[in-house]
């Protein structure tokens, strides 16, 4: 939600690179891949073809060999497997290698538990929104019967708990306490999301003046 609203603000596209591992997922699903048999899954994911396009900027669509497989990617299924893909090391690299292609399109808010630390250390404008997990699974309930899917508060919470336990991987920023000291942490626990974006865009927008001025001359960032 942040993400898009901050995208709209600064009319760039919004990436969540979460769609990339969910569609993964899906392919691998399609194919009948167990999602911890991590050499199979690796060697269909370095095959797929994966694409991206923004009808508008806070609106990415994920394709899958031609196909817009974004309105699957929240499915139950998907929802339950993602992080055993996400988690084997190879499929990161590989997803980690296209995230910095798609970026180096254009300027882009690119979303991810990586992003910072990883994907685009190189990035003038880092954040780390901090939320609770009860904060963020009432968030992801209301996404979930927004997209007219029927959810209890309690599969959320579990849900949430679960992928954040799987994501601890050592490569992947779960806890305040890993950012680094180019990373502006926000606890939005109690903030809304309009409050937010204004933070965001105030750093952003600061940190691509003080880029500009150490390079001497106009230029583009990425958050």
């Amino acid at each position: 939600m942040v993400g898009r609203a901050l995208a709209e603000a600064l009319g760039i596209g919004f990436f969540d690179t979460g769609l990339m591992y969910r569609a993964c997922t899906l392919a691998v699903a399609r194919a009948d891949v167990d999602a911890e048999a991590a050499g199979e899954v690796t060697a269909l994911v370095r095959g797929l073809v994966l694409d991206l396009r923004w009808p508008d900027p806070a609106t990415p669509e994920i394709l899958l060999a031609g196909e817009d497989v974004t309105p699957l990617l929240r499915e139950p299924g998907v929802e339950r497997a993602v992080s055993l893909v996400s988690r084997i090391p190879e499929v990161r690299d590989e997803m980690v290698m296209r995230q910095r292609a798609f970026a180096s399109r254009s300027p882009v808010v690119m979303a991810g538990r990586d992003i910072g630390a990883r994907v685009l250390r190189e990035a003038r404008a880092k954040f780390f929104l901090d939320a609770s997990a009860e904060v963020r699974a009432r968030r992801r309930l209301g996404e979930e019967r927004e997209a007219g899917r029927s959810s209890s508060f309690d599969e959320v919470l579990a849900q949430t708990r679960r992928r954040d336990e799987l994501d601890q991987s050592g490569q992947r920023t779960i806890r305040r306490e890993q950012v680094g000291p180019d990373v502006l942490v926000i606890d939005t626990d109690a903030l809304g999301i309009d409050q937010v974006v204004e933070r965001c865009v105030r750093a952003y927008r600061e940190a691509n003046c003080e880029g500009e001025r150490a390079q001497g001359a106009p230029g583009r960032a990425r958050p």
